[in-house]
């Protein structure tokens, strides 16, 4: 309870307070769905509803995190008399979304970033072998869509300086797309149209050029890179920015 209060007297915002009275106010740990509602709240806070400054976005990643981890005692509490496991995928997801997004608040301190994108993509394995080993029937694909997605971006960025992962990349963000081709990710404005341009740059990157525009040209309609049906270069660079600069 004191780790909570200490978290609770850094965040000043209004939108806090009702998330922080119930925790000065409950001893039992609450619902585990409570928190996972409450970290996506946060997350959401930052990346959808775009209410807060940027200063405020480390303490609300915080909270963020805060909440997905209290998730995690919170299933252990609820599932420790049954059977099978509780829903711990729900809790590493937010984890590894919330450290892959706090990453990119510390573009000017590599050792910071590299550090959350490296625990993000433990997160999101994490999730994996949870979703893997569970008995449940009830998992919602978009609860493997929005794991494999976390693998994919956190892949990409970690083949920026390792193109090893780039093959890994690829491999989910393939598996998400044969789940749900047109999948949309709820906490932030991204879709499929944002998976086939990251893995078309994944292509460019790999000089694979008729992949890369196999991909754009699904996101693209007006996307013609073609010069006397030669690939022209240029004009495939022209679509990537095309798509790059209205998102």
């Amino acid at each position: 309870m004191i780790r909570f209060l200490s978290l609770i007297i850094m965040l000043l915002m209004p939108s806090c307070h009702s998330v922080i009275s119930e925790f000065s106010e409950n001893e039992e740990i609450l619902d585990y769905t409570y928190y996972i509602n409450e970290g996506w709240k946060a997350f959401e806070s930052i990346n959808l509803n775009d209410t807060l400054a940027i200063e405020q976005h480390e303490e609300y990643y915080d909270l963020a995190l805060e909440m997905f981890n209290i998730s995690i005692e919170a299933i252990q509490s609820e599932f420790s008399d049954q059977q099978f496991m509780g829903p711990y995928y729900q809790a590493y997801n937010g984890i590894g979304w919330s450290q892959l997004y706090y990453a990119g608040e510390f573009l000017d301190n590599d050792n910071i970033r590299d550090s959350l994108r490296n625990e993000s993509i433990i997160s999101f394995e994490s999730a994996y072998d949870d979703l893997i080993n569970s008995q449940s029937d009830q998992i919602l694909d978009q609860d493997w869509c929005d794991m494999y997605l976390g693998l994919f971006y956190t892949s990409y960025y970690l083949g920026i300086n390792d193109t090893s992962y780039f093959n890994s990349s690829l491999s989910h963000s393939a598996m998400l797309l044969s789940i749900n081709p047109f999948y949309d990710f709820n906490h932030d404005q991204l879709d499929y149209k944002n998976i086939h341009y990251l893995r078309g740059k994944i292509y460019l990157r790999k000089q694979n050029y008729e992949k890369a525009y196999d991909e754009i040209k699904i996101v693209i309609d007006d996307c013609d890179p073609f010069i006397n049906n030669e690939l022209n270069i240029n004009l495939l660079f022209d679509c990537f920015d095309q798509f790059s600069n209205d998102n």
